[in-house]
C-alpha cells in the first residue's frame, strides 16, 4: 500500500485518500523529454524482440544466426534502463518500499513523511549526479578513441551512443529527483 502523497494542483497541496496510488507530478519541460526518452526505450525493446526472433529463426531454419545479436541486446538492455528511469521517477513508479511512510501517513505525520521523501529525493539527486559526472569522461573516451563492442570482422558497434544515452538518462533522472525534492521542500514550508 502506498502512502498518500501531496498532489500539485492549486495554491495548496492536497493529500490523496489513504490507499490510493501516488499521482505523478508533471513538469512542463521534463515530462515531454522523459516521455520521449521512455518511448525510445520502448522502441528499443521492440527492436530487441525483432533481433532475437530473427536470430532464433535464422538458427532454426537456416543454421545462420544473426551476427551481433548478443552485443546488440546487451547494449539495448542498458540503453532501455537509462532511457526509462527518468520517466519512472517522474511518474512515481520507481521501485521502493513505502511501509514506514504509509504507517506514518496513516497516523497523520505528513511533515515527517514529506521530510523523509525530501531526503530520499535529495539522495536520488546525488546518486544520479555522481553517475552523470562519472559518465562524462567515458563518453569523451568512447568518442575520441573509437571504442566498440563485438568482434572485428564479424560485428562491431561503437559504444559512444550507449555512453551518451547513459549520461542523458542520468541527467534526466537527477533533474526529476531535483524537482521532486523542491516540491517536498515547498510542502514542508507550506
Amino acid at each position: 500500500m502506498s502512502p498518500p502523497e501531496p498532489e500539485r494542483g492549486g495554491a495548496s497541496p492536497r493529500t490523496l485518500a489513504p490507499g490510493s496510488a501516488p499521482m505523478p507530478e508533471p513538469t512542463p519541460i521534463l515530462t515531454p523529454i522523459s516521455t520521449a526518452m521512455n518511448t525510445a526505450g520502448a522502441l528499443i525493446v521492440l527492436g530487441m524482440v525483432v533481433i532475437v526472433n530473427i536470430d532464433v529463426f535464422g538458427r532454426w531454419l537456416a543454421n545462420t544466426p544473426l551476427a551481433g545479436t548478443l552485443e546488440m541486446t546487451e547494449m539495448g538492455v542498458v540503453a532501455v534502463v537509462y532511457l526509462t528511469i527518468a520517466h519512472a521517477v517522474g511518474g512515481k513508479r520507481l521501485t521502493r518500499s513505502d511501509a514506514l511512510l504509509g504507517a506514518l501517513a496513516n497516523r497523520g505525520k505528513t511533515r515527517i513523511v514529506n521530510a523523509l521523501r525530501l531526503i530520499f529525493n535529495c539522495a536520488g539527486v546525488v546518486v544520479f549526479a555522481l553517475i552523470a559526472w562519472g559518465q562524462i569522461p567515458r563518453v569523451i573516451d568512447a568518442w575520441e578513441r573509437g571504442y566498440f563492442k563485438g568482434n572485428v570482422g564479424i560485428f562491431t558497434a561503437p559504444t559512444w551512443p550507449l555512453e551518451t544515452i547513459m549520461l542523458l538518462g542520468a541527467v534526466a533522472a537527477g533533474l526529476q529527483f531535483l524537482v521532486l525534492a523542491w516540491r517536498r521542500l515547498q510542502d514542508l514550508r507550506g
